[in-house]
């Protein structure tokens, strides 16, 4: 059973300051959800990413702010955050966000994946709920008990 919040819930904090990676939704002109895999940033308030200007999630959040985070815990899958809110979305062009990922997640400090002709945005989410859930555990520290497969 997940629990509800308005902000990030200091017991979830952990898996924002991991190397973890969050499933992001948007909504497709159609309607439609769209899902795409993400790294994050945490800057102790809000959950950043960045993407480029060609991404499906970029022209899907021009179009409808709306967005949900889907985190797990890379450690236990069972423990996760959902956040859902609204995103906000700045031109990177200094590549300040896209080099931070690239010391989180690669220890490089410049990210080396992008040709001279991507430009990159950063999306700030502004939290309006959170559900933070530890599936399978007994005390709520995201440990599943010993027979959970049983």
């Amino acid at each position: 059973m997940a629990d509800r919040f308005d902000t990030i819930p200091q017991s979830h904090v952990d898996i924002l300051e991991s190397k973890c990676f969050a499933h992001v939704a948007t909504i497709r002109p159609d309607g439609r959800i769209s899902n795409h895999p993400v790294s994050i940033l945490w800057d102790g308030e809000h959950v950043r990413f960045s993407t480029t200007k060609a991404r499906r999630k970029y022209r899907n959040l021009l179009a409808d702010d709306r967005i949900t985070l889907s985190i797990p815990d890379p450690t236990n899958i069972w423990r996760y955050l959902e956040i859902r809110g609204r995103a906000v979305v700045k031109d990177d062009r200094d590549r300040t966000d896209i080099n931070a990922v690239a010391r989180k997640y690669m220890g490089q400090d410049v990210y080396p994946f992008d040709g001279p002709e991507d430009e990159r945005v950063t999306v700030t989410v502004h939290v309006e709920q959170v559900s933070a859930a530890a599936v399978h555990a007994t005390h709520h520290d995201g440990k599943p008990p010993e027979d959970w497969t049983r």
